[in-house]
């Protein structure tokens, strides 16, 4: 399934199947993509990307797990629930930055470095308002249980930062046509 935007990429061709009936099928016509930066830096980024993302998910779901009087309060836990899409979103990026071999669809390439800029971002913010949250939380009188909800939002905000840091290893670049 091909998104709205991406349409135009593509050409319905009809070609026989094997039975000899003839079948419409998507032909994409437009150059390919590959990564900018070499070979070495693009393993990295994918090592980076995917460890990264790991380390932030076992972060959030450790943080949603505690039993702590801290995550009664709405405005420390909600931006932490808000935080679950952008995570998955982030996972999907990460299956498709390790699916990519040779070259890739325009689709493809800015699902690729769009998903990591976009949601690293979004993943930043929310888990810094969490951290005010925690904050004031802890100004107006809360008990220190909770110092292992702000450990596990740092670790997150600091893997989203670097995921978003990185992202510049991720830009892509159209394919010559051969000569």
């Amino acid at each position: 399934m091909v998104s709205r935007k991406y349409v135009g990429d593509y050409r319905l061709e009809n070609v026989p199947d094997r039975h000899g009936k003839l079948k419409t099928v998507p032909v994409y016509r437009v150059p390919l993509f590959r990564f900018k930066a070499e070979e070495t830096k693009v393993k990295r980024a994918k090592v980076r990307c995917l460890t990264l993302t790991a380390l932030l998910t076992c972060a959030l779901m450790v943080t949603m797990l505690l039993r702590v009087g801290i995550l009664q309060r709405i405005y420390v836990v909600m931006p932490l629930v808000l935080s679950i899409p952008p995570a998955i979103l982030l996972w999907m990026g990460v299956y498709n930055l390790l699916t990519a071999a040779g070259g890739v669809t325009r689709e493809k390439s800015d699902h690729i470095h769009n998903r990591f800029a976009g949601w690293s971002v979004v993943l930043i913010a929310l888990n810094a308002l969490s951290l005010i949250g925690q904050c004031f939380a802890y100004f107006s009188g809360a008990e220190a249980d909770g110092v292992p909800v702000t450990v596990c939002t740092v670790v997150c905000t600091v893997c989203a930062s670097l995921i978003f840091a990185g992202k510049k290893d991720l830009t892509m670049e159209e394919i010559p046509p051969e000569e």
